[in-house]
C-alpha cells in the first residue's frame, strides 16, 4: 500500500518533470531574453522612439548652420497698347543664390542644446526599457516555472483527496465509517478538482505570456537546479552603496535630470525673444529682360547686409511663454526629486527583499528536511500498524507544499536581485546569463 501511495503522490511531481526533461527542448532564460529583445513590441517601440529623437539634435544644428537658396525664373511677356501698331512680346530671365548665416540669436542656440538633452533623455528612457526587459523576462520566466509545480500541486492533491476519497467509502462499507465522512472526503475532493483546473488556468496564462514576450509558443522552461542554486546575496552588503550607486545610474533619474534640462532650455528660449537677431544676408543674382526699348540687357547684383530684427509688441505672448516655461522648469526639478525619493525607497525595498528571500530560503529548507522526516516517520508508523494511510498522505501533502514555498522564496531572490540591480541602473545581461547557470538546460535521459 506504502508503495501504492508513493507512486500516486509523489511520482506525479518528480516522475512528470523528469519525463518534461526527457522529450521537451528547454528554453533557457538567456535564450528567452535573447528571442524578446528582438520581438517584444515594447522595447521596440522605445528603440524606434530613440532614434527617431537622435534626428532632434541635426534639426536644431541646421538652424545654426548657413542656409542656401536658388532661385531662377523664366518668362514670356506682352505688350500691347497705343504706341504700337501691334502686340510686342518678350522674354524675362533671371537666377540669383542667396546665402543666409545667423550671427546673434540666442533662440537657436538654446533650441540647440534642448535638442541635445532631449537626444540624452530619450537614451536614458531606452536603456530603461533595456534593463526592463530583463526583469520582465525574469518574471514571467519564473511565473511559468512556479505555475507548473503549482499543477504538479494540484495533481498531488486530487490524487491524494482520491485515496481519502477511496478510503472513507471502504471504511463506510465495512460499517468502519460515516456518511458524514464519506460527505467531507468527496468535498475535499471536489475541491481538489477545482484548485486543478484553476491551476491549469494560471499555468495555460503564463505560457502565453512567454509567447507574448518572446515569440515562442509552447516554450518549456529549464527548471532551477537545486545543486548549483548558490545564493550569496546583494553585493556590495550595504545598503548606502546601493543608494549611491542608484543616485548616479538610474535611468529614471537620468530621464529626469535631463527633462529638468530641456525645461531650462525652453525657459532660455523664451527669453531669448525679447532680443533681437542678427543675420548676414549674402547673395548674387543675374536678370536678362527685353522690353521695348532694350534688347538682350543683362544685369549682374552682388549684395552683402546685415539684417537685424528687434521684436517690440507680440500682444503679450513672450511674457506669457517665458512665466510658462519658468513653471515647467520648476515641475521638471520636482519631478526629479520625486524620482530620487522614489528610487531610494525602490532600493530599500529591493535590498530587504533580497535578504527576506534568503532568510525564507534558509527557513523553508529546514522545513522541507523536517517534512520529509515527518514523512519518513508517518511512513514507518504505518508499516508498524502504529499509523493510519492517512498520516502519510498528509505528510506527503505537506512536503510537496513545502516543496512549493522554498520555490517561491528562491524566485523572490532572484527577482529581488534583480530589480534591485535594475533600480540602481547596474544590471546587464551578465547578471541573467549568472542567473542562467542555475538552470537545469539539459535534457536527463
Amino acid at each position: 500500500m506504502k508503495k501504492t501511495l508513493q507512486c500516486i503522490i509523489l511520482s506525479s511531481v518528480f516522475c512528470l518533470a523528469q519525463a518534461g526533461e526527457a522529450t521537451a527542448e528547454k528554453l533557457d532564460l538567456l535564450t528567452a531574453w535573447k528571442k524578446a529583445s528582438s520581438y517584444d513590441a515594447r522595447l521596440r517601440v522605445a528603440r524606434a522612439d530613440h532614434e527617431m529623437q537622435q534626428e532632434e539634435i541635426a534639426k536644431a544644428r541646421a538652424a545654426l548652420r548657413p542656409a542656401v537658396q536658388v532661385q531662377s525664373s523664366l518668362g514670356r511677356n506682352m505688350t500691347s497698347g497705343n504706341a504700337f501698331p501691334d502686340t510686342r512680346y518678350y522674354n524675362t530671365a533671371s537666377n540669383s543664390i542667396t546665402l543666409k548665416q545667423q550671427l546673434f540669436d540666442p533662440g537657436s542656440e538654446a533650441s540647440y542644446y534642448k535638442a541635445h538633452a532631449v537626444a540624452l533623455q530619450s537614451g536614458e528612457q531606452f536603456k530603461n526599457e533595456t534593463l526592463d526587459l530583463i526583469v520582465r523576462t525574469t518574471e514571467v520566466y519564473f511565473n511559468l516555472l512556479f505555475a507548473q509545480e503549482g499543477v504538479r500541486l494540484s495533481q498531488a492533491k486530487v490524487a491524494a483527496a482520491a485515496e481519502r476519497l477511496k478510503q472513507q467509502e471502504t471504511a463506510l462499507h465495512n460499517g468502519l465509517g460515516t456518511v458524514t465522512a464519506v460527505d467531507e472526503a468527496r468535498a475535499d475532493f471536489d475541491v481538489a478538482r477545482a484548485e486543478q483546473t484553476t491551476a491549469r488556468n494560471a499555468l495555460d496564462l503564463q505560457r502565453y505570456e512567454l509567447e507574448r514576450l518572446t515569440g515562442i509558443a509552447a516554450a518549456e522552461p529549464a527548471a532551477l537546479s537545486v545543486e548549483d542554486f548558490t545564493p550569496k546575496g546583494p553585493n556590495p552588503k550595504d545598503i548606502e552603496s546601493w543608494i549611491s550607486l542608484a543616485l548616479e545610474e538610474s535611468p529614471d533619474i537620468g530621464a529626469a535630470r535631463q527633462a529638468m534640462e530641456i525645461a531650462q532650455q525652453e525657459l532660455k528660449k523664451n527669453r531669448a525673444a525679447k532680443y533681437p537677431t542678427l543675420n548676414l544676408v549674402a547673395g548674387k543674382s543675374y536678370s536678362l529682360s527685353e522690353t521695348n526699348y532694350t534688347i538682350d540687357r543683362t544685369y549682374d547684383t552682388y549684395s552683402v547686409a546685415l539684417q537685424a530684427k528687434v521684436p517690440l509688441y507680440t500682444g503679450g505672448y513672450v511674457s506669457a511663454a517665458i512665466r510658462q516655461a519658468s513653471t515647467g522648469r520648476i515641475k521638471a526639478e520636482e519631478e526629479l526629486t520625486w524620482y530620487q525619493r522614489q528610487v531610494i525607497a525602490d532600493i530599500r525595498k529591493y535590498f530587504n527583499g533580497t535578504l527576506n528571500a534568503l532568510s525564507e530560503i534558509q527557513a523553508y529548507e529546514q522545513a522541507l528536511n523536517s517534512r520529509r522526516t515527518s514523512l519518513a516517520s508517518a511512513e514507518k508508523a504505518l508499516k508498524n500498524g502504529l499509523g493510519s494511510i492517512v498520516d502519510v498522505l498528509d505528510a506527503q501533502e505537506q512536503l510537496l507544499v513545502s516543496h512549493l514555498d522554498l520555490s517561491r522564496a528562491r524566485y523572490h531572490y532572484i527577482i529581488n536581485l534583480l530589480m534591485l540591480k535594475d533600480t540602481a541602473g547596474s544590471l546587464t545581461a551578465f547578471d541573467l546569463a549568472e542567473v542562467n547557470e542555475w538552470l537545469v538546460t539539459e535534457a536527463k535521459s
